[in-house]
């Protein structure tokens, strides 16, 4: 069993999480049909957590994991010394399409923008002839459908989900907010990248209007010095509080501490942010673009806007509204348990497993 991954340890983000799963998952799997389990990794420095994979289920043959550091050829060297070798491969991006070609069967996953718009021509017909291509949410299928032209009974369902580190991290993190005080602390956590409009921007043009309202982001990226501009120039900046790259224990710290999870982007096939936030009965604000509505259901677990500076301005408003923000905390809650952990996510790849296998 071969799964072909673009990244899965010593890297953050949704991507790297959701592989993590996938892999615990495909261990299960290949202990249940008795299949050995192999890993590579395109990006992953070859010093990533090894004892993650020590800690994957495993017969009397341990997982083998390969991180090849960003090296494409000796990447695609790799994957094809399989051939012949593995009865189920699955490819953990779109972009890597082309690499199952050679084996005939194999399954891809798709993550929500990198199948928004229509792909090169020769990995977009490699995209076709996966017997399986799945998606993380319903908008992420319809695009694999419309955009990229997958036959629909080709496409399957493949959750994303907390695990059980992230639900111990908060369950271990009460909330610290001051659910009375008449200041509404938001926070962001998300990339900074000039590319993916996050809407933090949205965020900040709204800050002139709420002046109860003062604003964390946690994360990196190019976009940084710009959005610093922005909140000086609309004088919020002693407002607005840029925290750097967090560890995964400040990270729920400072969700524990905040009132709401505001991301209004329009870059979100998912949004593993908004779970962590529902994990912390916190309610998000989130736009109404992608796959982020499936996640954050308007007036059930959080509020759905429309990508502008004022409409984000009117959901915050109405957040002010403690009894609005426990109704809305304690359903994402439930929600969470009910459809977003880790044995919903097995389920479904082990349906994925099952349909290549």
């Amino acid at each position: 069993m071969l799964l072909v991954l673009s990244s899965l340890l010593g890297a953050p983000g949704g991507i790297p999480s959701f592989n993590r799963l996938l892999c615990r998952s495909a261990a299960e799997f290949a202990v249940s049909t008795g299949q050995r389990l192999h890993v590579l990794a395109l990006t992953d420095q070859p010093d990533a957590e090894p004892d993650f994979v020590d800690s994957l289920p495993q017969t009397t043959q341990r997982p083998t994991y390969h991180a090849l550091a960003g090296d494409k050829v000796g990447f695609a060297t790799s994957v094809l010394r399989h051939i012949g070798r593995e009865r189920l491969v699955v490819l953990g991006h779109v972009n890597l399409s082309p690499l199952g070609l050679p084996f005939g069967r194999f399954g891809v996953i798709a993550h929500g923008t990198d199948v928004w718009t229509a792909l090169p021509r020769y990995r977009r017909w490699a995209l076709r002839q996966a017997h399986v291509a799945a998606g993380v949410s319903e908008h992420t299928l319809a695009q694999l459908c419309q955009v990229q032209g997958v036959f629909v009974g080709h496409c399957q369902r493949l959750v994303n989900a907390l695990d059980e580190q992230s639900l111990a991290l908060a369950a271990r993190n009460p909330s610290t907010a001051d659910e009375q005080s008449a200041r509404l602390r938001l926070l962001s956590i998300t990339r900074l990248h000039p590319e993916e409009p996050k809407g933090i921007d949205l965020v900040i043009r709204s800050l002139p209007s709420l002046p109860l309202v003062d604003y964390e982001v946690v994360g990196e990226g190019d976009a940084k010095p710009q959005l610093q501009t922005l909140a000086r120039a609309l004088g919020v900046a002693d407002r607005v509080h840029f925290l750097g790259r967090l560890s995964e224990s400040d990270k729920h710290a400072a969700l524990a501490r905040c009132h709401v999870l505001v991301l209004p982007s329009s870059n979100e096939g998912f949004g593993i942010v908004y779970l962590e936030a529902m994990a912390h009965q916190k309610p998000c604000l989130a736009a109404r673009v992608g796959g982020a509505p499936e996640v954050v259901l308007d007036e059930v677990t959080g509020l759905v806007t429309l990508p502008t500076w004022q409409a984000v301005r009117d959901g915050i408003n109405r957040l002010h509204d403690p009894a609005l923000r426990l109704r809305l905390g304690l359903a994402g809650q439930r929600r969470l348990h009910q459809s977003f952990t880790y044995p919903a996510f097995a389920r479904h790849a082990f349906a994925l497993f099952s349909r290549l296998g």
